[in-house]
Parts: structure tokens; sequence; C-alpha cells
């Protein structure tokens, strides 16, 4: 029986005014965490101030202000320098941006099994959120 350390990931790129993200955002991977839904491997921040000057911070944990949840980064690393420079190219004065790799833990099961079935993944692809929803709506569905 095969059996990954880890399962499939995710690398989500988001922007944002300021320095930090939303404490809803930092909560919902929190919640997220808790319920053994996702795992957060690495987590960078990267700010330009008005000035221009970028600064890199790579999170170590990440916590819910007012609450006692977090969330311990299992693989700090996986994103890369160049993912990083890409990044802060992109980014205007007074911007931010954060580099999250999730772990989909409730699709290493599912990878595991086609692995022993010696089946081999030929593409994948995620949709984002308000993408599909502009298609379900175009197409009339839902």
């Amino acid at each position: 029986m095969t059996t990954f350390t880890y399962g499939p990931a995710e690398v989500f790129v988001v922007s944002f005014r300021g320095e930090l993200p939303d404490d809803a955002v930092l909560g919902a991977l929190v919640d997220l965490t808790d319920a053994e839904t996702v795992r957060v491997l690495d987590l960078l921040l990267i700010s330009r101030a008005e000035d221009g000057t970028v600064n890199v911070r790579e999170v170590d944990d990440v916590t819910r202000t007012g609450t006692s949840g977090s969330v311990a980064l299992e693989a700090r690393g996986l994103a890369a320098n160049d993912d990083v420079d890409q990044v802060a190219d992109t980014l205007a004065p007074g911007t931010s941006a954060a580099i999250v790799v999730i772990e989909q833990l409730w699709a290493k099961d599912l990878a595991e099994r086609f692995a022993d079935s010696e089946g081999q993944l030929l593409w994948s692809a995620r949709v984002p959120a308000p993408e599909l929803n502009d298609l379900a709506a175009s197409a009339h569905i839902g």
C-alpha cells in the first residue's frame, strides 16, 4: 500500500493592501487546519513599501488575533526564491502578497489509491472561485 508523506498541494499567491492579510483569512487557515481539511506547508509574506523597498517575511506559524488557535507550517522553504522575486516584481508600493502552499489532506488518500492502482495523473486543474461562479452564472447553472 502506497503511503505519501504529503498529498496534493496548491500554491496560492494573493495580493492585498497593507502588510498583513485580514484576520478573517488567517482565521480561515486556522479553521481549515483544525478541521484537518488542509495542512499549511509554507507561507511567505512579501511587502513593497511606499519607497519601493521590498520586505520578505517567512512566517513560522499562523495565528488568528484574539484566539488561541494557530497553524504550524509543516514544510517551510517550499516557496522558492524565484517565486518570491516574481511576486515582488508585480507589487505596487503600499501593497503586499502572500505565497501560501496548502496541502489538500482530503485528496491524500485518493492519490495513494491512484498510485496503488498504477494510475497516473494526466492533468489537474483548479478553477478559481470567481471564475467558476461567473461561468456557472453565464451558463444559467445554480
